[in-house]
């Protein structure tokens, strides 16, 4: 579960800072503390040294909490950091349609095409910071070879200090796919390939950022692509277990799944991922009809956040043509068919392209 600021206090740095300072001498009046430090310790100084220990540590908690723990967001800056530099990814703040957004980029041939991942929800409760305490999607773009590729998050996560102006709780919450959103998302991509002269683009998408990756598709004329992983395809359906629900008017894959059928496109979902199952990919492919261009693979050992680093360039070199990719008619229901196997791992091309054999 992520940590990071409250509704209403995103940007008040003062109270921030504040709270560091009280959290700071709370600790350190709990350690000048006379009783704290008596030699030879008997039991009731002993005792003491635990109460004031203890005291000092539920005072700076409670203080960072009541500042809406900015220490949170900058450990996680920091865990991003390390996943994306070592990937020669360069880190990159921008601003689109009021919002603020995170990236990471490595863009080495300019005007050839780009990878562009999508981060998944976070944390949807609009008292808490989204930003992901494992970006997931930032770990598939570290382990992807392409010369050029983006990384961006969703709305105000991976912000030390975020605007309350433009860190409304709602981009994360209810409205995390909305049109103010994707029109975000889409001005955003338009800035980068004006920058490095991108002619074509494939998108990727994790958790909530599958379904912002598949709305995005339909907007664009630039798309080459689209891959899903443990993808809420179906917020709905995913809202029903874990997430918050998203208003009326936010787009979901699973509604205009039809406008995607000519699209070359693989999903992967976790055998055992328990918030976007199998049904969630089901209910979207079923609702886009007959094509030849969608592939899908269920990958052992993988559930909603684990088992998919290590996997990714494998599964990223899957099959994404739009030839006898049709699945067959019983894999288009709401389950799997009886004689249903997943693909063993290391997967090989036939188990990988259901329905190519």
């Amino acid at each position: 579960m992520a940590s990071g600021h409250g509704q209403g206090c995103g940007g008040e740095e003062i109270i921030r800072g504040q709270a560091r300072r009280n959290a700071i001498e709370s600790v350190q009046e709990a350690f000048d503390s006379p009783r704290l430090f008596t030699y030879p310790p008997d039991a009731d100084t002993m005792k003491n040294r635990l109460y004031s220990l203890l005291a000092a540590t539920a005072i700076a908690g409670t203080v960072a909490l009541a500042a809406c723990a900015p220490w949170g967001n900058e450990f996680r800056e920091v865990t991003a950091e390390r996943i994306a530099r070592p990937a020669f990814m360069v880190e990159r703040k921008d601003s689109a349609g009021g919002m603020q957004f995170q990236l990471w980029e490595r863009m080495h041939a300019p005007g050839e095409p780009a990878n562009i991942y999508i981060e998944g929800d976070g944390d949807t409760d609009p008292k808490w910071d989204s930003t992901p305490d494992n970006p997931v999607a930032l770990h598939l773009a570290s382990r992807d070879n392409a010369k050029n590729l983006v990384w961006i998050g969703r709305p105000c996560q991976f912000q030390e200090v975020p605007d309350d102006k433009k860190c409304d709780p709602s981009l994360w919450s209810t409205r995390r796919f909305s049109p103010e959103v994707l029109a975000a998302y889409n001005e955003i991509i338009d800035y980068v390939k004006k920058r490095y002269d991108v002619t074509q683009i494939n998108l990727i998408g994790y958790d909530g950022g599958a379904n912002v990756a598949a709305a995005l598709a339909t907007q664009r004329s630039d798309v080459a692509s689209l891959r899903t992983v443990a993808g809420e395809l179906n917020p709905d359906l995913v809202s029903e277990k874990v997430k918050t629900k998203v208003d009326a008017d936010n787009i979901r894959a699973n509604a205009i799944a039809p406008q995607l059928a000519g699209l070359p496109q693989h999903h992967f979902i976790g055998a055992g991922d328990d918030v976007a199952p199998p049904a969630v990919y089901h209910s979207f492919r079923q609702a886009m009809g007959e094509t030849d261009c969608v592939h899908y693979t269920i990958v052992p050992d993988a559930d909603h956040t684990k088992g998919w680093v290590e996997k990714w360039p494998t599964l990223l070199n899957s099959s994404l043509s739009c030839a006898s990719a049709m699945p067959p008619k019983e894999d288009m229901s709401m389950g799997l068919p009886q004689d249903y196997m997943p693909a063993p791992f290391p997967p090989v091309p036939e188990d990988i392209d259901h329905g190519q054999k």
